[in-house]
């Protein structure tokens, strides 16, 4: 099958490769005209994707995406060890509280990647690109949908040329134009519905200068945590490297100099968990600070017993985005090519009943974790809107398992500490967690004698005189 993916980052690099082991021949268009960087340490010194703004944050490389590497595109997997990724897995980093933390067999599938994500996105470039089944077209833009006898057959560019195929992916993350294109082209249109984030992130990136970690590691991957006002999070990267992302509300007035170089290094300082890690003589910044803004928990997941178009899937991101702090976007992309590879194998006739299988797969694997991030974040969103504004925040009803109640009762019952890694991993559905009797009887077991202590961060006070601190130092000076 000839197939066209539209957007040549991770989920369209990813898709030209699984395709192409599945023996067809993909054609990845890149909007991008620049060329790559053509050496790994150029790309690790700090690729430039304006297309993808995404790009220059901190990533979490989940369970789910890591054992799909590592079972279906062995060559990316081992690729990107021999570029200095490292293997986690974090049932060998329990919350020091469990106590004789006892694994289970289950727990083998908890592994990670760290990595940066200019790193992980050139390997994986250089090892589709060295399939034969698999082209780029740089500087390609796509501006329309070529359709005949009901489906679509191929795209138009923007110079007018039309490429045929018999499959077109929309590959082109979050901001898609792919229900302009349908519009166009006369093809049902998936409704969209969107809620805000209410995040802001702010990321620097860091080389460590001492032999061995300078502060502690709660999350296996990294440390962090989430307090009354922001969240701070710190990713092992490939090699010696690290990032730090800050979240605060956009509206956060008193956070919007989290941009500068000061301020930003102040609030990490501030917050104990993390100051040992950017303490003079321990780390070195390699970056600036990065800025990303307008998240959203979206949804273009086409209805299977509706109208579908027929040769036209989306993946990742063009179909359903949630909030980037949860570590997902790429597991659940690479879980969502392999869906459509092994669908393609079962069914491979590109028809009505292939787009409603597929649109079925789609909201199957999707739709659980948009609907928890939305929750999860209108949870998060309201103690920090209540902290900020001086005021009591409103606590979920008894009974009732959040995320927070969750992660608090982690660290008393093994149990529990399992299935939020494995949910936060992408391992078992969000109901595992948050609908399941057993679990709900332990957390509730677990924090009947009162929360356990919160981990090391700052106050809305302390966090707040920080940033104004080093903003009156740098207008002084």
């Amino acid at each position: 099958m000839k197939v066209i993916a539209v957007g040549g980052s991770v989920t369209g690099l990813a898709a030209a490769a699984a395709l192409a082991d599945a023996g067809h021949e993909v054609l990845v268009l890149e909007r991008e005209a620049a060329a790559p960087p053509s050496t790994l340490d150029e790309a690790a010194d700090g690729w430039a994707r304006p297309t993808v703004p995404q790009a220059a944050h901190s990533h979490a490389f989940g369970s789910r995406g890591t054992n799909l590497l590592r079972d279906r595109l062995p060559d990316v997997y081992e690729d990107l060890l021999g570029a200095g990724t490292g293997r986690v897995n974090l049932a060998d980093s329990p919350p020091p509280m469990l106590g004789d933390f006892a694994r289970e067999p289950a727990d083998d599938d908890l592994n990670m990647l760290t990595v940066r994500r200019s790193v992980f996105e050139w390997v994986l470039r250089a090892r589709a690109l060295s399939r034969p089944g698999v082209s780029v077209r740089t500087g390609a833009t796509v501006r329309g949908l070529v359709t005949g006898e009901g489906r679509v057959t191929g795209v138009r560019l923007a110079d007018g040329t039309e490429l045929s195929a018999d499959l077109v992916l929309d590959t082109s993350g979050r901001k898609t134009d792919a229900p302009k294109w349908l519009a166009t082209a006369g093809l049902p249109v998936p409704e969209q519905t969107s809620e805000s984030c209410r995040i802001t992130y702010y990321t620097r990136y860091y080389r460590r200068l001492t032999p061995a970690p300078p502060g502690p590691l709660n999350r296996g991957f990294g440390a962090g945590g989430l307090w009354d006002s922001y969240t701070a999070v710190l990713f092992l990267g490939d090699g010696d490297t690290f990032s730090i992302s800050l979240g605060v509300l956009p509206d956060d007035k008193e956070m919007k100099s989290l941009r500068e170089e000061e301020a930003f290094t102040a609030a990490i300082r501030a917050t104990p968990l993390l100051a040992g890690w950017v303490a003079p003589g321990n780390s070195e910044p390699i970056s600036p600070v990065y800025a990303m803004g307008g998240l959203d928990n979206s949804s273009r997941l086409a209805d299977p017993a509706g109208d579908l178009p027929v040769g036209f899937y989306g993946l990742g991101d063009a179909v359903c985005t949630t909030n980037p702090a949860y570590g997902r976007g790429v597991s659940l992309a690479l879980a969502h090519v392999f869906e459509l590879v092994d669908l393609l194998a079962a069914h491979p006739t590109v028809d009505r009943a292939q787009a409603a299988r597929f649109a079925g797969a789609s909201k199957g694997l999707l739709a659980p974790w948009l609907g928890e991030s939305i929750a999860n974040d209108r949870g998060r969103a309201g103690l920090w809107a209540a902290t900020v504004a001086g005021e009591r925040p409103q606590m979920p009803p008894p009974g009732i398992v959040t995320f927070g109640t969750a992660v608090a009762a982690s660290t008393k019952d093994a149990q529990v500490w399992r299935r939020v890694a494995q949910v936060m991993m992408s391992l078992v559905s969000p109901a595992e967690l948050y609908a399941n009797d057993e679990i709900t009887e332990r957390v509730g077991r677990a924090l009947a004698g009162g929360p356990p202590p919160q981990l090391p961060g700052a106050s809305r006070a302390d966090l707040v005189a920080a940033v104004r601190g080093a903003t009156a130092g740098q207008q002084a000076a």
